[in-house]
């Protein structure tokens, strides 16, 4: 509405208020598009994360040479296209593995399949494929690996149950170099230069000042593990893993100096939703197949653009039927 047409109205109302006046049509002007206010590149300049959730990179392995994999190669291959592409579009700064990226099931506790036996190698070799694969992706990156409760387990298998060996070094190394059995040392982590932020589930990753990445140790149904997270860091955003679902939360809070804000953020999973992950919902046949069983779980990526000075905003991108479309570019893969 122009000044000269306010006015009129405004001397119209003082003169009666109680009068009524008829709907008038919009005043037609000519509205220019919005200008675009670029922000000065410098020490604050964005920088971008991308959030590689749980693959569970595992196998059942059969006596008559069958291989099941708990991970999705399908989703593996996106994920890593998508990071391809964001690198060559943005440039990626940072990859944080949010954890759990290998299962590990012959080192649980829980029931012990047979064809668990002898897939710790195989799993060892994907797992390094997969990291060095990353680091091919973005040479420069600082990758992040997170250890999950089930990336710890094969520390926690030698502590109870052969601790006299669950130290053990190369010889020539020193008592800070990583035991020959730890995942920094079998994945070869110090030559992919990826560092490793151990210690589950205290273990964790800061992006900024408020923006934390850790595994996570809670499962709540309906999306209420972001509103968990929301209720227990209310001055911090929090990344998560762990659940295998997508979820997203922004939050605001009353404070004396203004409004208070924080997010809780789970960009998905990486293994399969079909049942072939050992879980609570899932089952095995007689002759220990997976049962087909559809969990409630999301394949997806996440992305964080943040600043040093403490901003943020997030991004999930999930992978639906083997596709997925990141920033209008969709994503398919080949592999059968």
């Amino acid at each position: 509405m122009s000044d000269s047409l306010a006015k009129e109205l405004a001397k119209l109302l003082r003169e009666d208020p109680l009068k009524e006046f008829p709907i008038m049509q919009a005043q037609k002007m000519t509205i220019k598009p919005s200008t675009i206010i670029k922000p000065k590149k410098g020490k604050n300049e964005w920088k971008l994360a991308a959030l590689l959730p749980d693959t569970q990179i595992g196998y059942r392995v059969y006596e008559d040479g069958t291989v099941i994999e708990f991970h999705s190669e399908k989703a593996i291959d996106i994920a890593l296209q998508i990071l391809n592409y964001a690198h060559q579009q943005f440039g990626v700064d940072t990859v944080v593995n949010l954890g759990d990226t290998l299962d590990l099931p012959a080192q649980s506790r829980h029931h012990q399949e047979i064809a668990f036996q002898n897939s710790t190698n195989l799993a060892i070799q994907r797992g390094y494929e997969y990291l060095a694969a990353q680091r091919a992706t973005v040479p420069d990156a600082e990758i992040v690996f997170l250890e999950g409760n089930h990336d710890c387990r094969i520390y926690k298998y030698l502590a109870e149950n052969a601790p006299a060996v669950s130290n053990m070094r190369q010889a020539g190394t020193t008592p800070s170099d990583w035991p020959v059995n730890s995942l920094p040392h079998l994945l070869r982590m110090d030559e992919l230069n990826i560092k490793y932020a151990s210690g589950y589930p205290a273990g964790e990753y800061w992006l900024n000042e408020n923006l934390r990445c850790i595994h996570g140790d809670r499962v709540n149904s309906a999306g209420s593990t972001a509103m968990k997270y929301i209720n227990s860091n209310h001055h911090v955003s929090v990344i998560y893993g762990h659940i295998h679902r997508i979820e997203m939360l922004y939050h605001t809070n009353h404070t004396s100096t203004g409004p208070g804000r924080n997010a809780a953020f789970s960009p998905g999973c990486l293994c399969r939703v079909d049942g072939s992950v050992p879980s609570v919902k899932g089952g095995i046949t007689p002759n220990e197949k997976p049962v087909k069983y559809w969990e409630n779980w999301q394949q997806g990526v996440g992305f964080a653009w943040y600043k040093d000075t403490g901003e943020f905003t997030l991004l999930s991108v999930p992978i639906l039927d083997d596709w997925a479309v990141f920033m209008g570019q969709e994503f398919r893969t080949n592999l059968a």
